[in-house]
């Protein structure tokens, strides 16, 4: 019995990661839309030049969905 414990741990675990993947780069996807739209939809002001803002905003979109690919690799294949 304490070995099936240890099997169904161990495969919930491996499904944890993945997910965390997803979560997290779906967080930074929205970070860095944050960054482009915020001040044009009225959610605030980021005290940047516009170039800057748009260079974070596009890292952070393109870091999210790099985290987004590899939580999808890592769950189905």
């Amino acid at each position: 019995m304490h070995q099936e414990n240890e099997n169904t741990n161990k495969r919930m675990n491996v499904s944890y990661r993945p997910l965390g993947e997803l979560i997290r780069g779906l967080f930074f996807i929205l970070f860095g839309l944050y960054a482009f739209f915020s001040e044009k939809l009225g959610f605030g002001k980021l005290n940047f030049e516009p170039v800057v803002i748009y260079i974070i905003g596009g890292l952070l979109c393109a870091y999210g969905l790099y985290r987004v690919y590899r939580g999808i690799k890592q769950l189905f294949f």
